[in-house]
């Protein structure tokens, strides 16, 4: 009797093990759909974001509010711009792997050539945007850890994904990295969290999200520089 039983127990874990990984595959296969259609169909977004920066040595968080343009120039490119606002003003631009970060206060442009990295570069910028589904499950091992309902994001009910980079070189920058993305609607993200090696994170937040705005002005990529800025190349 108590075999039957052990053994009825058993056969019961065994479905309920088999459910749960065919409803996380099930899962998983629907984001993946949804965004290979959101892919095909992205040309820009743009954005407010919050970005949290965690430093594992000393247990310290940083917070920098900004506000974000991005737009697909071409399969597998993208050029950006990303205007700090809190605590510190300053604006970074990227355009075929070069990044420049522009500080008002000081009157200083810093160019940095990236064409090394250029490549993880892009596939990083283009996480959750303007990439496809089935381009990210060749670049990552990905996993459904469940759902989640995001209280700074009006309540909105999420699917939990982790990306783990497959390639060594890729790992040497980013362990791992996870999207909250809806249940419903527009696959793209509303946090993502990209964990380093190290033990650091950064935890972006995005709100008042606009896909393929109308009104997006030709010059909202470039900085806008007084004349007498001071341009340096840090690392030459």
């Amino acid at each position: 009797m108590k075999l039957q039983s052990g053994t009825s127990f058993v056969y019961s874990l065994a479905i309920l093990l088999t459910a749960s990984l065919a409803a996380s595959a099930d899962a998983l296969q629907d984001v993946i759909q949804r965004m290979d259609r959101a892919g095909a169909e992205f040309k820009a977004m743009t954005a407010q974001v919050t970005y949290i920066t965690h430093t594992d040595v000393i247990n310290e968080d940083t917070t920098e509010t900004a506000s974000v343009v991005m737009k697909k120039i071409q399969p597998g490119e993208v050029q950006g711009r990303v205007d700090f606002i809190t605590p510190d003003v300053k604006s970074v631009t990227f355009q075929k792997r070069r990044v420049q970060i522009y500080y008002p206060k000081i009157k200083t442009l810093q160019i940095y050539d990236l064409d090394k990295h250029g490549e993880q570069l892009d596939k990083f910028l283009m996480l959750g945007f303007g990439t496809t589904g089935s381009e990210l499950a060749k670049d990552y091992g990905m996993t459904v850890l469940g759902t989640d309902t995001l209280k700074d994001a009006q309540s909105a009910p999420t699917v939990h994904l982790q990306l783990v980079p497959k390639t060594g070189e890729a790992r040497k920058y980013v362990s791992k990295v996870e999207l909250w993305i809806p249940e419903q609607g527009d696959p793209y993200p509303i946090r993502e969290k990209i964990s380093q090696p190290s033990g650091d994170y950064r935890l972006v937040a995005y709100s008042d999200l606009k896909i393929n705005p109308p009104n997006l002005k030709a010059d909202a990529l470039q900085l806008k520089l007084p004349k007498d800025v001071k341009v340096e190349h840090p690392g030459k």
